[in-house]
């Protein structure tokens, strides 16, 4: 044993040894020769990527993309019906012109529900896409809805707010009605019959015939009234057009910014007067967009929405911002009577005349002459507060693209058989722009 560690001891003795003796030093080398590097030229950097709108396509394109029932192949009634459309080309394409907006509407629901773009020609057969109002149990708006088809779709029919008048709400009621009547008939064409005269009729004649595809024949020969029949027929004859509208010598319009309308929610009721004002648009502009708001100001109960074009919508939302939310509903039109200032009128009224400029698109520091038309906070008077009523005094009809006597009839509230006899020569074909008679004397 103690050899072993004298052992140990000596190989510990020669490592340390070994340890201690210094690995020689290398002397450093001179680094190789370099050559010139390239000269560096600066470079210009690239300009920023210029943004491009994209390019919003036409909705006669979307539209065309979705036709589905060949309408110009249907039965020559199509044909006929398209040359009556478009016999004046002018007024064919300035009441598509008058109703894009609604189009826009009904075509971006269509599209998310992925629907045949034929549905969008029902509003312009019904009513030339006109949010129609009208009294008693008569339809209204532009898809001419019943009232008691309208509230069984859960619309809210009342004298001082009726949703049929209301573009996005109406349109998603008849949609409804129509995707119901294609799932229980099984063929859009019958859909469109149902939604004209009615889902028992149609069913009840389905039923009996034990029929469930029907060729242009037979589908023309189905007991149903004739203007049910030329009902499908326009709608077909407009998809027909507007399929190929240089064929039919028509130019179809296309919409500008102030036709694409958005929502706007409110925080409370607002009088529409004063709401045009504020976003810088005329009252009848905005009146025709939210028609189902049958009074000057909103009715407390009904949905606090505006529909406005996107920049009248900015325009809007900041100037409303300036005005109380407690002095938007009640608003008056006096005639001023006499000379003074804005300022004036506003201190009258106890109010800043920041707000009544904006009230009446005026300057604070302006004049008012006495022919001045005044908007002025405070209640109306019952007498004065169902503006947008049809006129009672109103004697005659100007015909439009789309009319029929039958719907004028309905939607002046006389009996056709009156309207025939004030009218003896448009028993035959109607024109478009030709005046008809309501009453008797009327011009």
């Amino acid at each position: 044993m103690r050899l072993a560690h004298r052992a140990c001891a000596g190989a510990l003795a020669l490592l340390l040894a070994a340890c201690a003796v210094q690995a020689p030093r290398r002397e450093p080398q001179a680094p190789a020769p370099v050559a010139n590097p390239p000269e560096v030229v600066p470079v210009a950097p690239a300009p920023p990527p210029v943004a491009v709108e994209p390019v919003a396509q036409s909705p006669w394109e979307r539209l065309r993309a979705r036709f589905q029932l060949d309408g110009c192949n249907h039965r020559p009634e199509v044909a006929r019906r398209a040359r009556e459309y478009t016999r004046s080309p002018r007024h064919f394409a300035a009441s598509w012109r008058e109703g894009l907006p609604f189009l826009l509407i009904v075509l971006d629901e269509i599209e998310r529900r992925d629907l045949p773009g034929e549905l969008a020609m029902l509003p312009y057969v019904e009513s030339g896409y006109r949010p129609l109002p009208s009294k008693g149990n008569l339809p209204a708006g532009m898809w001419q809805l019943m009232p008691a088809t309208a509230r069984g779709q859960g619309l809210d029919v009342r004298a001082d707010f009726d949703e049929r008048l209301d573009a996005i709400a109406s349109t998603r009621a008849a949609l409804d009605l129509l995707e119901r009547y294609e799932r229980l008939f099984g063929d859009w064409r019958l859909a469109d019959m149902a939604f004209n005269s009615g889902e028992f009729r149609v069913r009840k004649l389905v039923d009996r015939l034990g029929e469930r595809t029907f060729d242009a024949d037979a589908l023309a020969r189905l007991p149903l009234s004739p203007i049910t029949h030329q009902h499908l027929d326009r709608v077909l004859a407009l998809s027909c057009i507007v399929g190929d509208p240089a064929r039919h010598g028509v130019e179809l319009p296309e919409p500008s910014d102030a036709d694409r309308l958005q929502a706007v929610e409110l925080a409370s009721a607002i009088d529409l007067r004063l709401a045009a004002r504020l976003a810088g648009v005329p009252h009848a502009d905005l009146q025709r967009w939210n028609a189902a708001h049958r009074r000057n100001r909103m009715a407390g109960a009904a949905p606090h929405r505006l529909l406005l074009p996107a920049t009248a919508a900015t325009q809007f939302a900041m100037n409303a911002a300036q005005v109380p939310s407690s002095l938007w509903a009640d608003w008056r039109e006096q005639r001023a009577g006499r000379s003074g200032t804005l300022a004036g009128w506003a201190s009258e009224h106890r109010v800043a005349v920041e707000v009544l400029a904006l009230a009446n698109a005026l300057e604070p520091g302006a004049s008012v002459a006495p022919s001045s038309q005044l908007l002025l906070p405070g209640r109306e008077p019952a007498r004065f507060a169902d503006t947008q009523q049809p006129p009672a005094e109103q004697r005659s009809h100007v015909v439009a693209a789309g009319d029929t006597l039958s719907a004028i009839a309905r939607r002046h509230s006389i009996p056709l058989r009156d309207l025939r006899r004030l009218n003896p020569r448009a028993n035959g074909t109607l024109r478009i722009g030709q005046r008809l008679r309501l009453a008797p004397g009327a011009d």
